[in-house]
C-alpha cells in the first residue's frame, strides 16, 4: 500500500504480546486466530471512504514469524490517527487490552477503537475502567465506524470532536463516560453495500486465507503441524445472517444476546445474490472452501433452495461448511450434496449431551431418535461430518457423561470412520449468555459478571494448564447436583476415545 495508513487494525491473541518473546511461548494454548467476520467489511468501508487502512492478525505473524515485534509494526505505522481492536469473543478478552496498552505506549496519541459482541455487552465498564481504551462501538460497526472516523479526520490529532451524532458510541467526555443512542443496525440491503471478502489491507493476505481452511479441517491443521504443505487449501467463514432465532444456554450470540447489544430481534439474512458474489469472489482468490456463519438449514427450506439453486446456476463448485444448529431438514443434505464440491465439504452437528433431557434444557429441541435417523441421512450420501459433545453444560454430570459416551460409541460404530469426528470440550460461561440472564431454570450458580471476571480468566488461562480439564475458571457452577467432578468426566470420555483418538477425539489439552 503507497498511501501512508491514516487506521491501523489489530487482531489480538488470547495471549500478552510480551508473552511471545519468553519461553513460555512453548506452552501457549490455542491464540485464536480466527478475524470475526465482520472486519473486512469495516475495513473496506473505510478505505473506500478515502481513509487509507493497515491491518494485522498478530497471532498468526507470530505463528509465521517469531521475531514479528507489533511495536516496530506501530512504530513504522506512527502516522496513523486511529487503531482499530477486535473484541469479540471473550477469549480475547485479555490480549485485546493487552495490545491497547502497547498501542498507547508506541503512539500515545493515536485513538484506540473496539467492536464485537464482547465489546458491546462491557463497553461502558471498558470506557469507564480502561483509559486505553477511547471508544467501543455497540452493535453493528459499519455506519458508526465511518461516521466516527470522519469525524476524528475532521480535526488535530488529539482534538476530540463533536460526536454526539454518531450512533452506537460509547466514549468518555471530560472524564464521563457517554452511550450514544444506539440507533444503527444492519439491514439485509445493508449487505450489498460492504465488502467482506477484500483482505487487500492485510499483512500475509494469502496465508490468512489457509488459516481459515485450517480452524474447519483438523485433520489437515494436524498435518501442517507435522510439516505438510497445505499452501493449496484456501478457505473463508462468510456471513449469512445476524443475529439468532435461538436461546442456547451457552451462547453469548443468542437471540437475547443480539437484541441486547444490537437492538436485532432474530435474524437478519444476507440476500442469497449476495453470497453468491461472494463467493464467486472467493474462487477468484483461489478459495476451495465457504463456511457459513449461520446455519443455512435453520434460515428456512425457501432461502437454502434458492441459494444452493443459484450457485448450481452459475456453475459454481467450491466447498460448502455448515453447522446445523438443530437437525437437517428433510431434502437439506440431498440439496447439499448436488451442490457443493465434496471433496473439500463437511457438515457438523452438536447433539453436546447423550442425555435428551439435558440436550432441551441447553437449547437442542431433538431425541436420540431422531438424531440417529438424521445421521443415517448424512450418511447415505457419504458426507464427512463432525459431531460436537459437551463435558460440563447445565445438567451434566458423572452420570450424564456415560450417557453421553454411549451416544458417541453409537455414532462411531454407525458411521464411516474416515468421514468422521466425534469432539468433547469444557464450555466457559459466555457475557449476555441466556445461562447468565437467567440462570435458574439452568440450575447453576453464575460466578462472572463483570468485564474484569473474563479479563481475569483470560490472563490466568494464556497457558496449557492443568485446570484446562477441570471446573476451574468456567465462570459457573452446577447447583444439583452439589458436586461435580468435570476433571473425571473429562477422564472417562479419554478413556472411552482410547485407541480411537484418529476419529474420537479426547478431551483437548488447552483452553
Amino acid at each position: 500500500m503507497d498511501v501512508a495508513p491514516v487506521a491501523l487494525y489489530i487482531h489480538p491473541a488470547k495471549q500478552a504480546v510480551d508473552l511471545y518473546d519468553t519461553p513460555a511461548r512453548a506452552k501457549f494454548g490455542r491464540p485464536y486466530g480466527l478475524m470475526p467476520m465482520g472486519v473486512p467489511a469495516l475495513l473496506n468501508l473505510l478505505s473506500d471512504n478515502g481513509i487509507p487502512v493497515r491491518g494485522v492478525n498478530l497471532p498468526m505473524e507470530k505463528m509465521l514469524n517469531n521475531a514479528f515485534n507489533l511495536r516496530q509494526w506501530l512504530y513504522d505505522h506512527r502516522e496513523a490517527r486511529m487503531v482499530l481492536i477486535d473484541l469479540h469473543w471473550y477469549e480475547h478478552s485479555f490480549g485485546a487490552i493487552n495490545v491497547a496498552q502497547v498501542v498507547k505506549q508506541v503512539l500515545p496519541d493515536a485513538w484506540v477503537i473496539l467492536g464485537g459482541l464482547t465489546a458491546s455487552a462491557f463497553a461502558s465498564e471498558i470506557v469507564r475502567d480502561l483509559p486505553v481504551v477511547d471508544f467501543v462501538i455497540r452493535g453493528d460497526a459499519e455506519r458508526p465506524l465511518l461516521a466516527l472516523a470522519q469525524a476524528l479526520m475532521s480535526v488535530e490529532r488529539g482534538v476530540l470532536p463533536d460526536l454526539s451524532g454518531v450512533p452506537n458510541l460509547t466514549y468518555r467526555r471530560q472524564g464521563e463516560v457517554v452511550d450514544n443512542p444506539r440507533t444503527y443496525c444492519a439491514r439485509p440491503e445493508d449487505f450489498a453495500d460492504f465488502n467482506f471478502i477484500d483482505l487487500d489491507w492485510l499483512e500475509h493476505q494469502d496465508e490468512y486465507y489457509v488459516r481459515e481452511y485450517l480452524v474447519i479441517d483438523m485433520e489437515l491443521a494436524r498435518q501442517a503441524r507435522q510439516g505438510a504443505d497445505i499452501s493449496g487449501y484456501r478457505g473463508r467463514w462468510i456471513t449469512t445472517a445476524r443475529g439468532c432465532d435461538f436461546e442456547c444456554s451457552y451462547c453469548g450470540g443468542a437471540k437475547s444476546a443480539h437484541k441486547a447489544i444490537a437492538g436485532r430481534d432474530g435474524i437478519v439474512p444476507v440476500p442469497v445474490e449476495t453470497i453468491v458474489n461472494e463467493i464467486k469472489q472467493l474462487i477468484a482468490h483461489r478459495a476451495i472452501q465457504v463456511c457459513f456463519s449461520y446455519d443455512l438449514a435453520a434460515m428456512g427450506e425457501h432461502y437454502w433452495r434458492s441459494l444452493f439453486r443459484a450457485i448450481r446456476r452459475e456453475g459454481i463448485k467450491i466447498g460448502l461448511y455448515n453447522e446445523f444448529f438443530q437437525l437437517p431438514p428433510a431434502g437439506f443434505i440431498k440439496d447439499f450434496v448436488r451442490t457443493a464440491d465434496m471433496e473439500h465439504s463437511s457438515v457438523a452437528l452438536n447433539p453436546y449431551s447423550g442425555s435428551e433431557r439435558v440436550r432441551r434444557l441447553n437449547g437442542k429441541r431433538y431425541n436420540d431418535a431422531q438424531l440417529l435417523n438424521a445421521l443415517d441421512e448424512v450418511n447415505l450420501y457419504n458426507v464427512p461430518i463432525i459431531v460436537y459433545f459437551s463435558l460440563n453444560l447445565p445438567g451434566e454430570d458423572e452420570e450424564v457423561i456415560q450417557q453421553s459416551i454411549k451416544l458417541a460409541q453409537t455414532i462411531y460404530d454407525m458411521y464411516p470412520h474416515s468421514k468422521l469426528k466425534i469432539l468433547n470440550s469444557c464450555h466457559t460461561v459466555e457475557p449476555l449468555s441466556p445461562m447468565t440472564q437467567r440462570p435458574d431454570p439452568y440450575g447453576v450458580e453464575i460466578k462472572w459478571h463483570t468485564f474484569k471476571d473474563w479479563y481475569e480468566y483470560c490472563r490466568n488461562t494464556q497457558l496449557q494448564l492443568p485446570g484446562a480439564r477441570t471446573g476451574d475458571w468456567r465462570g459457573f457452577d452446577l447447583l444439583l447436583p452439589a458436586t461435580r467432578s468435570v476433571e473425571a468426566m473429562a477422564d472417562a470420555w479419554d478413556a472411552a476415545a482410547s485407541g480411537r483418538e484418529e476419529y474420537w477425539w479426547p478431551i483437548p489439552p488447552s483452553w
